[in-house]
């Protein structure tokens, strides 16, 4: 009994300490996030680092799923959830904003002798040529691997484990077994008609705006938004959640891409959908039957290919009634 009641109050001390530090964090970057509204147009780093700030905040709560109570979870995710709406706002924001910016003309400078060139200013210069994240983009019709990510000492230190996915279309996108890059966190957005197989994760994965695809993932979070007709084939140890989503089919992760034996039940899956609170079920979700989830004949067809067909690509994307 003295165990037990001394097990519960390690986990409550957990519980508030945890709650105390995550609030703490969030409250941190809601006034970056404040002061970086104030400073129009808003840097590409400075989307980054507040992109950054907010996937450590996130991969906190992930850590921390089971450990604290299932009201304060939800209060967390909801925060989460409103912190990733004002960072969007933001982005759109400054995408705008940066479309119409007037340069004044220069005042001409006044005759003085040229400096010498220096050391610190070659080194300046280098640092903020530096890729601000790891990126991945503007690919069709592409067989997209491991070789196209870009080297990871050509990207910020701190920025080298989150990788960004965007604007793909009809693509075969393979990073599975990827060991050239210690990725623990994906941002994906604007995929259409495509295959994405991707690398086991510590961390997130994010995805906005995909249409009819297959995505492949074993992760500790995940969250889709804005995303229809796609299947979702994977190995995760949280509930999964969407949100404005339709025709978004779940299944288990395929043992033929995996390294080690992995066992999940796709009946224990239980999805969150943020856009169907009520307590029937969301129609934006379902299980993919048995009978329509690939074969391993299916995947072996798919990670052994050299190049990409379009036809033969759209012809194992799932097919939904119109």
């Amino acid at each position: 009994m003295a165990e037990s009641e001394g097990i519960q109050e390690s986990r409550w001390n957990f519980s508030q300490n945890f709650l105390n530090e995550f609030q703490s964090s969030r409250s941190d970057l809601e006034t970056s996030i404040e002061q970086a509204t104030q400073s129009a147009p808003i840097s590409r780093s400075v989307l980054d680092s507040l992109n950054l700030q907010l996937a450590k905040l996130s991969k906190s709560l992930v850590d921390a799923t089971g450990s604290i109570p299932n009201f304060d979870q939800r209060n967390c995710e909801a925060q989460l959830h409103q912190l990733e709406k004002t960072l969007e706002s933001l982005r759109k924001a400054s995408s705008t904003t940066s479309k119409f910016t007037f340069k004044r003309k220069a005042k001409e400078a006044p005759n003085l002798p040229l400096p010498t060139p220096a050391a610190a200013t070659t080194n300046s210069v280098a640092a903020s040529s530096l890729p601000a994240t790891l990126t991945l983009s503007s690919f069709s019709g592409k067989l997209v691997t491991p070789s196209d990510l870009p080297d990871p000492e050509a990207v910020a230190s701190e920025l080298r484990s989150e990788l960004s996915i965007t604007d793909l279309d009809t693509c075969i996108l393979n990073l599975i077994g990827s060991k050239q890059h210690d990725i623990s966190a994906l941002h994906i957005r604007n995929v259409k008609n495509s295959i994405l197989l991707l690398p086991a994760l510590e961390g997130s994965v994010i995805l906005h705006d995909l249409l009819n695809c297959i995505v492949v993932v074993k992760c500790h979070q995940f969250r889709m938004h804005n995303s229809k007709e796609t299947d979702v084939y994977i190995f995760i140890q949280s509930n999964p959640t969407i949100e404005h989503c339709s025709s978004i089919r779940f299944g288990p992760y395929p043992s033929i891409l995996s390294s080690t034996d992995i066992q999940q039940n796709p009946d224990d899956l239980l999805v969150q959908d943020f856009s169907h609170i009520k307590s029937t079920p969301s129609p934006n979700w379902s299980l993919i039957a048995e009978v329509n989830r690939k074969s391993p004949e299916d995947w072996q067809s798919i990670i052994n290919r050299g190049s990409v067909d379009v036809e033969q690509v759209l012809q194992v994307l799932p097919a939904y009634a119109s």
